[in-house]
C-alpha cells in the first residue's frame, strides 16, 4: 500500500511546537529537500508529486528519517534568521549576540544531524567482503 504525504508531514511535526503556522509552499520545499537528501544517502523513494504519495510502502523508520530531514531543514532556516537578528549592527545601534540564542540553535541542528547520520548508517545495507 502506498505511503501518503501527510504521514511523512505528520513526523516533521511532531519534532517542534511553533506558536505560527508554516507556509504550505515552504513545508513542501523543506519536504521535497528531505527526499533529495534521502534519495542521495540510500535509495530512490519513488514519489509521486501529482498524486503526493510514495510508490511503496515506506516503513515508520524511513517516514521518521524524511520527517528528521525536513526539520534540519527547518533549523537550518531559523538558525539563519536568528543569526542575522543577533548580528545587527547600525549608525546608532549594534546588537549582538542577545542571550544564549545563537548557541542553543547551534546545539539544536548539531543534535538533529547527529540523529540523522545515525539513522542513515543504520538503514544502510551492510556489506562485509
Amino acid at each position: 500500500m502506498p505511503t501518503p504525504k501527510s504521514d511523512v508531514i505528520n513526523y516533521f511535526h511532531t519534532e517542534f511546537e511553533s506558536p505560527t503556522p508554516l507556509m504550505p509552499d515552504l513545508e513542501n520545499q523543506f519536504f521535497l529537500k528531505a527526499i533529495g537528501d534521502y534519495e542521495l544517502s540510500l535509495e530512490t523513494l519513488n514519489y509521486d508529486s501529482a498524486n503526493e504519495i510514495f510508490g511503496d510502502e515506506l516503513s515508520i523508520p524511513k517516514q521518521s528519517l524524511i520527517g528528521k530531514l525536513m526539520y534540519k531543514h527547518y533549523l537550518t532556516r531559523e538558525r539563519d534568521r536568528i543569526l542575522k537578528l543577533n548580528n545587527i549592527v547600525g549608525k546608532d545601534i549594534s546588537l549582538t549576540s542577545m542571550g544564549s540564542s545563537k548557541s542553543s540553535i547551534l546545539k539544536a541542528c548539531e543534535s538533529v544531524e547527529y540523529e540523522i547520520e545515525k539513522t542513515i548508517s543504520r538503514l544502510k545495507t551492510n556489506s562485509y567482503y
